[in-house]
């Protein structure tokens, strides 16, 4: 699988510009000043192209897999659902297929390992721990696979996870550096079930725990959904003081990456940032 640090270019979707015009305009005039490539995927339906786009073993194969989410299973989000293989024939992007049914927002490159939660094993119909389905999902990354929990006990709770993706829980650092979000702040079993599982496999762990006088729980979840493109990282800000402890932590995090800060709010508001609304791969 291909790197952030060896992609060099972003793909946005074409209704970010028409949802969020004021976030799209700063957004782009960071990524001209920043120096990062970026183009637009057309025929999108919603704006987290993480989710829906394949992923890029190497610079020309691309694997496409089944975009089933069961939050837009209800009919009035079906028409949110972006159909994978159409846009990336639009954009003349040759793609293998798998009938297996998975998130981008769940899969989460760490060296040679893929983090995913446990909720890809629900979406596929399967029993959590599968071993079999486990050994499918490893010859389909070509990589080992980590499974961290994923507990959504109440959908309706203010603060509660329906999305289940890995990517809202770590970013691989490089080498066995791992960063993690303030998870422990809402669930601190879960939180520390997913550090242990982490340092199990030989991963080095930093939690980002915030000190200030009180937490933003509205917001600070959504530091850890950055984006990487070759060294150069742009990461969620929100007016709060957690986000200069969020800047120190990814700076110290990635040593050799330059670092820049967006206010995305408006974004953010809906569920997801950086990571989630965009897609990085090499050309």
């Amino acid at each position: 699988m291909i790197k952030d640090v060896e992609t060099n270019v972003v793909y946005l979707s074409d209704k970010l510009q028409k949802k969020y015009s004021d976030f799209w305009g700063r957004l782009i005039r960071l990524f001209d000043e920043f120096g990062i490539l970026w183009k637009i995927i057309p025929g999108t339906n919603d704006i987290w192209v993480r989710d829906f786009m394949p992923i890029q073993l190497s610079e020309k194969e691309f694997l496409l897999y089944q975009y089933e989410p069961d939050y837009l299973q209800d009919r009035s989000y079906r028409k949110l659902k972006t159909d994978p293989s159409s846009v990336c024939s639009l954009l003349g992007i040759k793609c293998r297929p798998t009938k297996m049914i998975i998130d981008g927002g769940n899969i989460t490159l760490c060296g040679d390992y893929v983090v995913m939660t446990d909720k890809v094993f629900t979406e596929n119909g399967k029993k959590k721990d599968d071993r079999d389905f486990i050994t499918q999902l490893e010859n389909f990354f070509q990589k080992k696979v980590i499974i961290i929990p994923w507990h959504c006990i109440d959908p309706d709770d203010e603060y509660a996870d329906v999305y289940g993706h890995s990517d809202g829980f770590i970013h691989w650092c490089g080498g066995n550096k791992v960063l993690m979000s303030n998870h422990r702040e809402v669930d601190p079993e879960e939180a520390k079930e997913i550090k242990q599982i982490m340092e199990r496999n030989g991963f080095d762990v930093r939690e980002m725990l915030f000190d200030v006088k009180e937490q933003d729980l509205d917001w600070n979840w959504a530091y850890i959904n950055y984006l990487q493109v070759g060294k150069k990282i742009v990461m969620p800000a929100f007016g709060i003081p957690e986000d200069k402890q969020a800047l120190k932590y990814v700076q110290e995090c990635n040593p050799d990456c330059e670092v820049r800060q967006i206010r995305m709010r408006d974004v953010a508001a809906n569920g997801g940032a950086m990571h989630c609304i965009t897609w990085n791969i090499k050309e």
